[in-house]
């Protein structure tokens, strides 16, 4: 069954079809939270939290085609929350959940490794949903919500 058939049923009721749709986004939305909090316990709090959200507030979402957009927004807003709270990030090395794949760091990886790890975590997760994802930039400016113009010169102009 389409994503979309799945959105539909979920908001009339069908709690297994929300919970195959969320199947379908769960590890992205695991490394979109992991690039902003770098934490891995943190980070599957806020997936969850966004899950919990997700499921009471389905109804609401209009469009059933943006649920991607929608669930990454909720995912996002948790990250946000949690820094909010905590106010400290724990950086871990776990490369893996990164989405960087388990092989030797060359010079050129160790400084990129380095200058990723100087960003702030809104920049980092930019830069890593557009590059180690694959998303475009108005994925990132709607999932976000930021201007595009925004989402360009966080993600090309850092020195």
């Amino acid at each position: 069954m389409d994503q979309k058939m799945l959105i539909i049923r979920a908001q009339q009721g069908d709690s297994d079809s929300f919970a195959l749709a969320v199947q379908q986004i769960q590890d992205r939305s695991f490394r979109i939270a992991y690039s902003y909090l770098h934490d891995e316990g943190a980070s599957m709090d806020a997936v969850c939290d966004a899950v919990e959200k997700a499921l009471i507030n389905i109804k609401k979402l209009r469009d059933p085609d943006k649920f991607n957009t929608w669930f990454t927004r909720i995912v996002i807003n948790q990250c946000k929350l949690h820094l909010r709270r905590t106010k400290s990030i724990v950086y871990t090395e776990d490369e893996v959940v990164m989405g960087c794949a388990a092989s030797p760091l060359t010079d050129g990886m160790l400084d990129l490794h380095a200058l990723l790890h100087k960003q702030p975590p809104l920049t980092r997760m930019l830069i890593q949903m557009k590059y180690v994802q694959g998303y475009t930039l108005e994925e990132i400016a709607e999932m976000t919500e930021m201007p595009i113009g925004t989402v360009k010169t966080k993600i090309y102009n850092n020195d």
